[in-house]
C-alpha cells in the first residue's frame, strides 16, 4: 500500500541514477529485499514499477521465481554500483555541490545532506527505508556508512556536535530513542529540499521559511537622538563590515515597542547592507525552539559571509532561556560553551534584540561588543510622535496629558494612530479623541502599566499665588536662585492643603520644566524586586524628560528603619535612598507625616521647606480673592472678624469650599467663611463622623 502522507513525486531521470543505487543497497547491503519480494508478490508495486518488474505480478512467486527475480536485481545493482561515478549530475546534485562548495561542508557531510534530503523528498526511498524499523543513533552511523560507502567514523564525526553539518542546522540527528530513519535525520527546512530539487542556490531563497530578509525601516535615526549609544553602534557596524571582523554582536534590549527591530533594519539601511532575521516561528506560525534558531543563526553565517550584511536574532531572550535549561522539558539545553563560540566565532555581524536581558548568563553579556538598551522617546519626542501620528485627533492638551506618560513607546502610538485615523471618518469628532486614548489606555495596561489620567481640573487650585504659601523660607528666592539646569532636592512638609504639591506644579511652569508626578501606586510592584525596579526607572525617566520629579506621600518609603518588618521594605527604602542621592534634577518629595522620616533620608534633601497653616492676613487676602472671582460681593467686618478666628486654614480649604459652591452657591462672604469653618471644624473631629467606621 502507498503511505497516503507522501507527495505523489516522480524522481527525475538524473536523480534516479542515484535514487536507484541508494535503494539498491537498501535492499541487498542493508537486507530489506526479504519485505520486499515475498511468497505472495511485490509488497511494493510502486516499486516494482519502479525496476520495471510488472511484468511478474500474474506469475505464481514460487521460491525459484523469488531468486530469478533477485539475481536479475542483483545484476542491475552491479552494473549501477559500476556506473555510478559516470552518472551525469542532476539539477539536485549541482545545486547540493554548490551549497556545499559555499559553506566549506566536508565530502562525508555533504553526502548526508544530500541522502537526507532526497529521503524527505523521494517517496519510495523513504518508503525502502522504513523496511529497516525503528533505528537508534548507533544504527543510524552504520546505515549511511553502508549506504553512502564512508566509514562508520566519518559517518560519526559528520553528524557530531562539533561538525559543520550540525553547527548550520542543516541536518538535526534525533538522538533519543528509536524512530524510522526519516524522523531520525532531519533537515534544516521542507523548503530547503524544494528550493534545491529546483536547483536554487541564492542563499536567501534556500534558508526560505527560517531566515528571512527583513523590509526597510519605516523610523529615522531622529527618532533615536535621545540615545547616544546609537550613533557609536553604527559606526562599529560600518568597521566590522569594511574589515571583515569576526565575533561582532550587539545586544539591543528594552520594552517592547522602543523599536529595536526598526533600529536594527535602520542601521542596515545607512550602511547600504542587507539585514537577514532569524525566524521565531515556522510557516504554520508554531514557534521555532531556541537551539534550532541558534543553529540557524550559525547557518546564516556560513551562508552570509564575505556579503555585505547583517543578521538579526529578535526575541533572543528565548534562545537564552532554553540555554538556561529552563524548557529543558522540550528539548535539551543548549551548550553555554557552544553559545560562546557563536558569539566569538560568528563571520557576519549579528544583532541581538531582547525585550528582557535578566535571564541571559553574565558570561553571555560580557561578550557583546556593545549592549543598548533602548528606552521610551524623553518628554518632547513623545509630543512630537503624537502630533506627527494624532494630530489631527487630539486637542493640544490631551496630546500634553498622553506624553506624560514614560511608558508611552513609538509602537503603542503608531499602531493606535493607525486604526484610529483610518476609522475617524466613521466616527463623530468628539468620540475619535476618546476612543484613541482608550485604545492607548488599553494597551497599557495589558502591559502592566498604569493608564494614562486625566487631568483632573479639582487637582489644580482655583487661585494659586505663592504670597499664599506660609513656609519657613522665602519660596520667592528660592525660585530666583534655581536654573533649570541645577540640581536641587527638596522635602516639603506641613498639614495637608498647605500648597505642598501646587508649588512643585509652580516651580515646574517657572523653570519651563515638565512635571512628573508619581505617588507610592507608581513604584509599588507584585513581585520581589519589581519596586526597585520602579523606583530606578521612574528617576532614570525623569532624567531624559529633564523633568520636575514630584513624589507625594514620600512618607511611605521614607519611614524610620524601624517600621520595616521585611527585607523587601529594606530594599525598597535603600533604593529609594540611593536614587535620591545620585539625582542630578530637581526632585521635590512631599509629606503629612514629617515625624515618621528616617534621619538618614532626611540627610538626602538640601532643603527641609514646612508649609504651615495660613496667617491671618493671608487668609483675608485669599478670602477677598474668592469672594471676587465667585462674585459674592465684599467681606463684611463680621465675617472677616469670624474668619480671622479659624486657626488652620490652608489654601487647600478655600480651594474645596469654592468647589462646593459650584455644587451649592453661596450667597455671600459670609456663606463662604461659614464653609471655611466647617472643613476647619472637621480637621478636629476626634472620631470618624461614620458610624459604622467606629
Amino acid at each position: 500500500m502507498l503511505n497516503a502522507k507522501m507527495i505523489e513525486q516522480q524522481p527525475t531521470p538524473e536523480n534516479q541514477h542515484t535514487l536507484e543505487l541508494w535503494i539498491y543497497r537498501l535492499l541487498f547491503r542493508l537486507g530489506t529485499h526479504k519485505q520486499f519480494i515475498t511468497q505472495h508478490g511485490f509488497s511494493h508495486p510502486a516499486l516494482a514499477e519502479f525496476f520495471h518488474l510488472t511484468h511478474y505480478q500474474d506469475h505464481e512467486f514460487t521460491p525459484q521465481l523469488q531468486q530469478s527475480i533477485l539475481r536479475e536485481l542483483r545484476l542491475r545493482h552491479a552494473e549501477r554500483e559500476q556506473q555510478f561515478d559516470s552518472s551525469p549530475f542532476s539539477v539536485f546534485q549541482q545545486a547540493v555541490a554548490t551549497l556545499a562548495s559555499r559553506i566549506e561542508l566536508n565530502a562525508a557531510e555533504s553526502a548526508i545532506l544530500a541522502f537526507t534530503l532526497q529521503l524527505h523528498q523521494e517517496r519510495l526511498l523513504d518508503e525502502t527505508a522504513d523496511w529497516l524499523g525503528l533505528v537508534t543513533s548507533v544504527n543510524v552511523y552504520r546505515i549511511l556508512a553502508t549506504l553512502l560507502d564512508f566509514p562508520e567514523s566519518e559517518m560519526r564525526a559528520a553528524l557530531g556536535a562539533d561538525s559543520l553539518l550540525m553547527q548550520t542546522g542543516l541536518i538535526s540527528l534525533e538522538t533519543s530513542g528509536s524512530h524510522s530513519l526519516r524522523n531520525k535525520l532531519e533537515p534544516f527546512s521542507p523548503t530547503l529540499c524544494e528550493r534545491l530539487y529546483a536547483g536554487e542556490t541564492e542563499p536567501a531563497r534556500l534558508l526560505q521559511g527560517i531566515i528571512t530578509r527583513c523590509e526597510p525601516a519605516q523610523l529615522s535615526f531622529n527618532d533615536y537622538a535621545h540615545l547616544p549609544a546609537v550613533n557609536v553602534v553604527r559606526q562599529w557596524l560600518d568597521v566590522a563590515l569594511q574589515s571583515g571582523r569576526v565575533g561582532v554582536n550587539i545586544l539591543i534590549h528594552g520594552q517592547p515597542g522602543t523599536g529595536k527591530s526598526q533600529l536594527c533594519r535602520l542601521l542596515a539601511d545607512e550602511l547600504d547592507s542587507t539585514i537577514y532575521e532569524v525566524a521565531s516561528e515556522n510557516a504554520a506560525l508554531r514557534p521555532i525552539q531556541g537551539s534550532r534558531r541558534l543553529h540557524a543563526c550559525r547557518g546564516a553565517q556560513r551562508f552570509f559571509r564575505g556579503e555585505k550584511a547583517l543578521v538579526l536574532l529578535d526575541e533572543a531572550e528565548d534562545v537564552f532561556m532554553e540555554s538556561a535549561g529552563t524548557f529543558s522539558g522540550l528539548s535539551q539545553p543548549v551548550p553555554k560553551a557552544w553559545i560562546n563560540r557563536l558569539l566569538e566565532e560568528n563571520a557576519v555581524p549579528t544583532l541581538w534584540v531582547s525585550n528582557d536581558i535578566s535571564v541571559m548568563d553574565p558570561a553571555f553579556i560580557r561578550r557583546f561588543d556593545i549592549v543598548v538598551e533602548l528606552t521610551s522617546p524623553p518628554l518632547q519626542q513623545r509630543e512630537t510622535l503624537l502630533q506627527e501620528t494624532c494630530g489631527t485627533l487630539l486637542t493640544p492638551g490631551e496630546i500634553s496629558q498622553l506624553a506624560s506618560t514614560p511608558w508611552l513607546t513609538p509602537a503603542v502610538v503608531e499602531r493606535a494612530g493607525t486604526v484610529m485615523t483610518t476609522l475617524s471618518a466613521t466616527l463623530p469628532d468628539e468620540k475619535a479623541n476618546e476612543s484613541l486614548i482608550y485604545l492607548i489606555n488599553n494597551t497599557l495596561k495589558a502591559q502592566g502599566h498604569a493608564p494614562i489620567r486625566p487631568t483632573s481640573k479639582a487637582s489644580k487650585p482655583a487661585v494659586y499665588d505663592i504670597a499664599f504659601i506660609n513656609s519657613d523660607i522665602s519660596l520667592g528666592a528660592v525660585t530666583t536662585n534655581l536654573s533649570p539646569h541645577d540640581s536641587a532636592r527638596f522635602c516639603l512638609y506641613g498639614p495637608p492643603g498647605t500648597g505642598k504639591t501646587a508649588w512643585a506644579q509652580w516651580l515646574a511652569t517657572q523653570l519651563a520644566l515638565p512635571l512628573m508626578a508619581k505617588t507610592p501606586s507608581d513604584f509599588f510592584g507584585r513581585y520581589v524586586g519589581e519596586s526597585e525596579q520602579n523606583i530606578a526607572a521612574i528617576f532614570e525617566q525623569a532624567r531624559r524628560d529633564k523633568a520636575v520629579l514630584l513624589i507625594d506621600e514620600i512618607d511611605s518609603f521614607l519611614a524610620t528603619m524601624d517600621g520595616c518588618q521585611h527585607s523587601w521594605e529594606v530594599s525598597c527604602v535603600n533604593e529609594m535612598l540611593s536614587q535620591i542621592a545620585h539625582f542630578d534634577g530637581i526632585l521635590i518629595t512631599t509629606t503629612n507625616r514629617f515625624e515618621v522620616l528616617d534621619a538618614a533620608a532626611l540627610r538626602r534633601f538640601d532643603l527641609k521647606v514646612r508649609f504651615n497653616y495660613l496667617c491671618d492676613y493671608q487668609s483675608v487676602a485669599l478670602l477677598n480673592l474668592y469672594c471676587d472671582k465667585l462674585q459674592l460681593g465684599e467681606a463684611s467686618s463680621a465675617a472677616v472678624t469670624a474668619l480671622t478666628k479659624l486657626y488652620e486654614l490652608t489654601p487647600g480649604d478655600f480651594c474645596a469650599v469654592a468647589r462646593q459652591h459650584s455644587i451649592t452657591p453661596f450667597s455671600s462672604a459670609s456663606d463662604f467663611v461659614t464653609a471655611l469653618k466647617t472643613e476647619c471644624w472637621l480637621k478636629k473631629r476626634d472620631k470618624p463622623a461614620i458610624g459604622f467606621l467606629h
